[in-house]
């Protein structure tokens, strides 16, 4: 199952898996989208066939992003590549307490979606201890079936947890894989990480540039490093790609731009330097009081019943607060219809249910409105 490393683009030995993973993996959770909301799958998949082409190996999905519609465009994306050469992994949300057979219709969906006799990585999505301790056994169970029938190759899990939780399934030894977050402000599971590399799972970073906060320009930031790391996207790879116990960063990407600028950075620009991450870490400690917002554009929290925009609003603001650009990010929250902005929130706090940051939305809503007014 070892492939052969790649001339051109940045290869690493998965864990213990045999697998050969790019360095970049495409992740599949904001594709375009028509006005409608579905996925223009046209421009999706010849997104994702361009990644392919210039090196990326490693596609993420879930069962659900996209309403469903990510792994269709996934499937038609790689029609006429070679299996072997490519890795897909996908998850299911075992927290909808689903039974044996429903987890076996997933799975064969997936199978008919993507176009593939098999999928290499399959996870239990966004897990948590009491999630484990609920639907492991089951997922264990289907997962264990799938192997032996060839469905699936290894298993792996997806968390949003505490990280002493995330460390017990690691050592729980059922999983071959792990995805969590981890970026330039949010380091909460370096220890996590450090402890996958040790038990020999392949790790993969979800949320690299922070949902797309550290793709806009901080001056700072770019003050600091060389004329190599000016694009701040590439400054975010590049300091999850340091770290020599992370494999594969994943990236969102929705346009051919991205595309070519993540792959050009990950091709070409070396680690940052131990220089470089100390003066990146003296940046962020100085701003480390606004750095309580932590939302990540997940889009969990969606849809409002009243229609307001929570990820998009985090976002303007975040940017406001943490990244010096209050009068970019005013004009853009402007543009908002009134019933999408913070005040149309009733604090209804369904969203907060979903939310795997743990955000109290609701409050949160409640201080943005104050802070743009009207």
């Amino acid at each position: 199952m070892v492939q052969k490393k790649s001339r051109t683009f940045p290869q690493i030995s998965f864990g213990r898996t045999g697998y050969q993973v790019s360095r970049l993996g495409f992740g599949a959770m904001r594709l375009p989208t028509r006005k409608n909301g579905q996925v223009d799958f046209d421009r999706a998949a010849g997104l994702i066939r361009d990644a392919l082409k210039r090196g990326v190996n490693f596609i993420d999905t879930h069962h659900f992003y996209h309403n469903g519609e990510s792994e269709e465009a996934i499937g038609q994306a790689i029609t006429g590549f070679p299996r072997d050469k490519l890795i897909l992994q996908t998850k299911i949300g075992m927290y909808n307490n689903y039974t044996e057979k429903q987890c076996w219709q997933l799975l064969e969906k997936a199978l008919e979606k993507m176009r593939t006799e098999y999928i290499d990585f399959y996870l239990t999505h966004s897990l948590s201890w009491k999630h484990y301790l609920q639907f492991n056994r089951l997922f264990m169970k289907v997962t264990d079936r799938a192997m032996a029938q060839g469905l699936i190759r290894f298993r792996g899990f997806s968390s949003h947890d505490r990280p002493e939780n995330v460390k017990k399934f690691i050592r729980s030894g059922h999983f071959s894989t792990i995805t969590v977050q981890y970026n330039l402000i949010n380091r909460e599971y370096k220890e996590v990480i450090d402890l996958a590399w040790e038990k020999g799972l392949g790790v993969v970073i979800m949320g690299p540039v922070a949902g797309g906060l550290l793709g806009s320009p901080e001056p700072g930031l770019i003050e600091l490093l060389s004329e190599e790391a000016k694009h701040p996207a590439a400054l975010a790879l590049r300091f999850v790609l340091t770290n020599p116990h992370v494999h594969v960063a994943l990236s969102g990407m929705s346009t051919l731009r991205q595309v070519r600028e993540n792959v050009a950075s990950v091709t070409t620009n070396q680690p940052l330097s131990p220089d470089e991450i100390s003066q990146i870490n003296l940046l962020i400690e100085r701003r480390k009081k606004f750095l309580d917002l932590p939302c990540t554009g997940c889009g969990y929290c969606l849809p409002c019943p009243h229609q307001v925009r929570i990820p998009f609003i985090f976002r303007q603001y975040n940017l406001a607060q943490v990244f010096g650009i209050p009068l970019k990010a005013r004009k853009i929250y402007s543009r908002l219809k009134p019933e999408e902005r913070a005040s149309a929130c009733v604090a209804c706090r369904r969203c907060e249910k979903k939310c795997p940051q743990k955000i109290k939305i609701a409050d949160r809503l409640e201080e943005i409105r104050a802070y743009f007014g009207s």
